[in-house]
C-alpha cells in the first residue's frame, strides 16, 4: 500500500507552481493547502490544484488537519522567518527552497530551531538531481574519466528570470550572487 503524504505550500509562484507539477508526480502525494498571497499566482495555482485549501497567512495553512509536510517556496529574504515559525509551532517535515538565510546572522536561531525539531528538515538544492550532473557523478565515481583534480562549473542560462514584484534583482531579497545562484556550484563541488 502506498503512503499518502500531505504537503503544504507556502508561497506558489514560478518555483512553487514547479513543485506542484513535482509533487503530482509522486504517487500517494498530494497538496492539500496553499498560502500565496499574490492574486495573479494564487489563480495560476488554482488551475493546478483541485480541492485545495487557500490561506491567507502561514499560521493558519499549518493549523491545516492532517498534513505531513511543507513546502517553503517563497523569496528567499523571508525563508529565515518563516522557517522559524514553522519549526516553533509544529511538527512538520520542511522541503525549504535555497538559501535558508540571506543575513549571516539568522545561523544561529535557525541551527537552534532546527536541533530541536523531529521531524527531517531539507534544503531544496536541485541542480545536484539535474540528468547531467548524476552522469558525471557516475562518471567520477566509475573512475571513467580519471581523478578529479580541479572542476570549472560555467551555467549558461538567462539571468533574472521574471518573479512577483523583481524580488530577486536585488541583493538584500536574494543574499547577494553567491548565495542566490552561486551556492548551487558549491553544493555540486562539496
Amino acid at each position: 500500500m502506498t503512503k499518502s503524504v500531505k504537503y503544504a505550500l507556502l508561497g506558489c509562484g514560478m518555483m512553487g507552481l514547479e513543485h506542484v507539477k513535482n509533487i503530482a508526480l509522486i504517487e500517494g502525494a498530494q497538496v492539500v493547502a496553499v498560502v500565496e498571497p499574490n492574486l495573479e499566482m494564487r489563480e495560476r495555482a488554482k488551475q493546478l490544484l483541485a480541492d485545495v485549501s487557500f490561506y491567507d497567512d502561514l499560521a493558519a495553512l499549518i493549523k491545516h488537519p492532517q498534513l505531513d509536510a511543507i513546502v517553503v517556496v517563497t523569496p528567499n529574504y523571508q525563508h529565515a522567518e518563516q522557517l522559524l515559525y514553522i519549526l516553533q509551532h509544529s511538527d512538520l517535515a520542511v522541503l525549504i527552497e535555497k538559501p535558508i538565510v540571506t543575513d549571516v546572522a539568522q545561523i544561529a536561531a535557525i541551527k537552534q530551531a532546527a536541533d530541536a525539531h523531529s521531524a527531517p528538515i531539507w534544503v531544496a538544492m536541485e541542480y545536484r538531481y539535474m540528468p547531467v550532473i548524476n552522469q558525471f557523478r557516475q562518471s567520477v565515481a566509475a573512475a571513467e574519466i580519471g581523478p578529479v583534480k580541479m572542476l570549472t562549473i560555467c551555467e549558461h542560462r538567462f539571468p533574472f528570470l521574471y518573479k512577483v514584484g523583481d524580488w530577486n534583482r536585488f541583493n538584500q531579497n536574494t543574499g547577494g550572487t553567491l548565495v542566490e545562484k552561486c551556492c548551487h556550484f558549491f553544493d555540486l563541488m562539496r
